[in-house]
């Protein structure tokens, strides 16, 4: 068995063996910013033919990092960037010709999570994902040329694009494992030294590439400050803060036209309260679902109670448990705002987070 296929092997194995592993532990999602501090592995492929997947020893070594931002449960946007070694020496008499490289790049990129609640769960512990990026490198190579003992020093910049994908794995509600591949294409056909001369240098040529493997480890945290508000078993009354944070971001929450589908820009606003309720377990959430009178009375009291089951559904999907959360629809029964004016009975159609303890 090449080496080759006996890497396919390892990652297959790796992967058959993770498939499926769940876990309620793992929130990062609530976690809007992560960075990574990784190392790992480069191989070239070029002019001087195709090194990946260590068809050669493992020479060349880089570390690396990456800041990353969660846009919605689908996507992340990241900048991310690695310095380290490249390289190739082939087998010539009486010298191994080829080159060695310094290679720092730095990309901005968007990440594609497949587990975004459509593919696989949001909460799982194994988090697979593609990622793309565009950015810059620059090489400073050292090309040993024909001649024996003879070599050029080259510096250069050049745009870069990157694809790939990797997988995440959680080891703690804040931490996770990474195990990346990205396919690095560069545009500049010289830093490996072919077709690069003294006299000349080829724009019009095969560019040149390499594959960066890496692993390391990932930290998630936000700057949500619900988590320093904790309720306490012994506390009667739900801090004022706390409820005006609820209150604030249940205001946000909107669903498609005559729905229960919950629109996508109100799902950061819905994980503020996920988060409260996880750091505070002691709380209760009365979920309450509003119509305006446009309608018919027993239409309008079924898609209320819809509308606060989604919320409630949604609550217990991010790892709350559901015995802590209630549902009801109140219908047109309870405005706030008069029936009479566009804007009033924008007010009534609403849902409500009510908060309450319960001592444990």
């Amino acid at each position: 068995m090449t080496k080759t296929y006996k890497v396919y092997v390892l990652y297959t194995l790796a992967l058959l063996s993770l498939v499926g592993v769940d876990s309620v532990t793992a929130q990062n999602y609530l976690h809007k910013f992560g960075i990574e501090i990784s190392g790992g592995l480069r191989e070239y492929g070029g002019d001087r033919g195709t090194r990946y997947f260590l068809a050669e020893k493992p020479e060349y070594q880089a570390v690396g990092g990456s800041f990353s931002y969660y846009v919605n449960s689908s996507f992340d946007a990241t900048i991310y960037g690695s310095y380290g070694m490249l390289g190739h020496r082939d087998d010539s008499y009486p010298k191994k010709l080829g080159f060695t490289a310094q290679v720092t790049d730095v990309m901005l990129g968007l990440r594609y999570k497949l587990y975004n609640g459509h593919i696989m769960k949001e909460s799982s512990r194994f988090k697979p994902y593609l990622q793309a990026g565009y950015g810059g490198m620059q090489s400073v190579s050292h090309i040993i040329h024909n001649v024996p003992d003879y070599g050029t020093w080259r510096t250069w910049f050049a745009a870069q694009w990157s694809a790939g994908g990797g997988v995440r794995i959680a080891l703690t509600d804040y931490l996770d494992l990474s195990l990346q591949s990205l396919y690095n294409y560069t545009y500049d056909d010289n830093y490996d030294g072919a077709p690069f001369s003294m006299s000349r240098v080829r724009l019009n040529a095969l560019h040149d590439a390499y594959l960066y493997h890496t692993a390391g480890f990932v930290y998630n945290f936000s700057d949500n400050t619900a988590s320093t508000y904790n309720i306490g078993s012994g506390d009667d009354e739900v801090p004022a803060e706390i409820v005006e944070k609820v209150n604030l971001a249940a205001k946000n929450i909107h669903f498609e036209t005559a729905s229960a589908t919950i629109k996508e820009e109100s799902k950061a606003d819905l994980d503020t309260i996920v988060l409260i309720l996880l750091d505070n377990p002691t709380l209760q959430a009365s979920v309450e679902g509003h119509t305006d009178d446009v309608g018919d009375d027993a239409a309008n009291m079924n898609l209320s109670q819809s509308r606060a089951d989604a919320v409630r559904n949604y609550l217990i999907s991010k790892g709350v448990d559901g015995s802590r959360i209630t549902a009801k629809g109140y219908g047109e029964t309870d405005p706030i705002a008069t029936n009479s004016t566009e804007e009033g009975r924008a007010l009534n159609r609403r849902v409500e987070v009510a908060l309450s303890t319960s001592k444990k």
